[in-house]
C-alpha cells in the first residue's frame, strides 16, 4: 500500500475513496436512467445483478474514458503541490514521446509506482464488483485494506472533501449522459445524497459509520463529514 509522504497527500484514504466514488456515482447515473426507462415501459425489466452487469458491459469503453477525464485532476491534486507541475512534466521532451495511452499518463499522475499500483488495484476491484452485478459497498471498501491502514480524519480536510464531491457530481452526470439522458434537471437528489454519504465515509473514516435511523439528513451528513468545515466544503462543491 502507498504511504506517499508528499505534503498534499494527507491520508491514505484519499486515493481509494476517489476511485470508489467515481465507480459508484457513474454506475448510479447509468442505473438511474435505466430505472426511469423501466418505469415508463409496459413490461419493466428488473434491475437484477445480471441487468447491472449487462449495463456496465454495454458502457465498458465509456467507463475508462470518463474515469480518465474525471479522476485526472483530483489525483494530480493529491500527489502534486501544483497541477502545473505535472503538466510541465508530461510536456517535457523526455516524457512526452513515451505517452501513448491514458495508462501511461496515470503512471505520472500517481507520482510513484506504488501509488500507481494501488490505483490500478482499486480500479480493478471496483470494476470487478460492477461486473458481478453490484456497486462495491462501503463495508467491502474497508474490508479490502489491512487493519489500521485507513485513517479517520481528526482535522478538517476541506481540500479532499471538495475533490471527492466534485468526482461524485461529475461521475453521476457522466453516467446519466452515457446512458442517453441529456437533461441535467433529471438528477435524483436521493441518489446524490446516498452517494455522498457513502463516499465521505470512505474518505474520512477508518471503518463504516453506524448512522442513527432517526437522524435527519443534516445530522447524517455532519456525522460522516466529522466537522462543520468539511460539511461546508461539500455543500460549496455541490453548488459549483
Amino acid at each position: 500500500m502507498n504511504s506517499n509522504n508528499h505534503p498534499s497527500f494527507t491520508m491514505n484514504n484519499t486515493q481509494p475513496a476517489l476511485v470508489r466514488a467515481f465507480f459508484a456515482a457513474f454506475a448510479a447515473g447509468v442505473l438511474s436512467v435505466d430505472r426511469e426507462r423501466q418505469s415508463s415501459a409496459d413490461s419493466a425489466v428488473q434491475l437484477t445483478p445480471q441487468r447491472v452487469k449487462q449495463l456496465m458491459l454495454e458502457h465498458y469503453e465509456s467507463i475508462s474514458k470518463h474515469f480518465f477525464d474525471i479522476i485526472y485532476v483530483p489525483l494530480a491534486a493529491i500527489h502534486y503541490e501544483r497541477v502545473e507541475e505535472l503538466t510541465d512534466l508530461l510536456q517535457s521532451p523526455e516524457i512526452a514521446p513515451t505517452l501513448k495511452t491514458p495508462a501511461d499518463i496515470f503512471r505520472y499522475v500517481c507520482r510513484t509506482e506504488e501509488a500507481h499500483e494501488d490505483m490500478v488495484t482499486e480500479y480493478r476491484r471496483n470494476f470487478a464488483s460492477l461486473l458481478s452485478g453490484r456497486v462495491m459497498s462501503v463495508k467491502e471498501f474497508f474490508d479490502g485494506f489491512p487493519a489500521g491502514y485507513l485513517q479517520g480524519a481528526a482535522e478538517p480536510c476541506r481540500h479532499e472533501v471538495t475533490l471527492l464531491t466534485r468526482v461524485v457530481m461529475r461521475a453521476y452526470y457522466a453516467g446519466k449522459e452515457t446512458a442517453g439522458h441529456r437533461e441535467a434537471a433529471g438528477t435524483n437528489q436521493v441518489d446524490l445524497f446516498c452517494l455522498l454519504l457513502d463516499a465521505l465515509q470512505c474518505l474520512l473514516h477508518a471503518a463504516p459509520v453506524a448512522l442513527d435511523e432517526e437522524a435527519d439528513l443534516n445530522q447524517a451528513f455532519l456525522t460522516v463529514c466529522r466537522s462543520e468545515a468539511n460539511l461546508a466544503a461539500m455543500l460549496e462543491a455541490m453548488r459549483e
